[in-house]
């Protein structure tokens, strides 16, 4: 059985049209589904989410920063006046807590990731069946997705915000249906603190 829509590349289309009579009485639509993505309800609901737990991995990060600096500042001014014993202990104590911030940078990047990846997919379910609905009422052969290299198309064929406003609707039919676009995941970076440097001269303590 025939597929009615394929969603391709502009290029890949228009080479196997190119120079034949094939493309004739062919009905074409173009959708952005990045815009769906990003400007539907739930897009915007996500965005939310994503901007709220990024705060709050953020505020846990610069907590264990701040430990970390007031503990580099004891070293900064013990050094010269504690032995190489209790300097060690301090130097240690900086490394795990450096250790622990890129622990933190990593698991919140991963996770970040992770929730983007199920918002994308839930919501991107949501956007395929409408397309589809479009597609039957329509009766539509092709499909293109704008952003796949679609240089030029007449405004007739664009069938972003019927699919938008389907996918809107959708969403509050069904108001606990946790759907999410594409959100780009902030980055989260442990704040760099470097170890103290290795004393070097007397090490006898007082």
């Amino acid at each position: 059985m025939r597929k009615a829509v394929i969603i391709l590349a502009a290029a890949a289309v228009a080479a196997i049209f190119a120079g034949t009579s094939l493309a004739e009485g062919l009905r074409v639509g173009v959708i952005d589904v990045n815009k769906i993505l990003n400007d539907s309800d739930a897009g915007q609901a996500a965005k939310k989410k994503m901007e709220a737990r990024y705060e709050e991995l953020k505020k846990t990060i610069d907590a264990k920063q701040e430990e970390a600096r007031k503990i580099k500042d004891e070293i900064d001014k013990q050094k010269v006046m504690v032995g190489k014993e209790k300097l060690k202990v301090k130097e240690d104590a900086l490394q795990a807590k450096i250790n622990e911030l890129r622990q933190l940078t990593q698991d919140g990047e991963r996770e970040m990731q992770t929730r983007q990846g199920e918002f994308t997919r839930e919501v991107l379910k949501s956007v395929e069946a409408k397309v589809d609905v479009v597609v039957k009422a329509d009766k539509l052969d092709l499909v293109l997705e704008k952003s796949a290299g679609v240089v030029h198309f007449n405004d007739s064929m664009d069938i972003t915000q019927r699919v938008l406003a389907l996918v809107n609707a959708d969403g509050k039919a069904a108001p606990e249906k946790n759907a999410a676009p594409e959100v780009k995941a902030p980055e989260v970076k442990a704040p760099e603190v470097k170890a103290a440097p290795e004393k070097k001269g007397n090490g006898g303590g007082k």
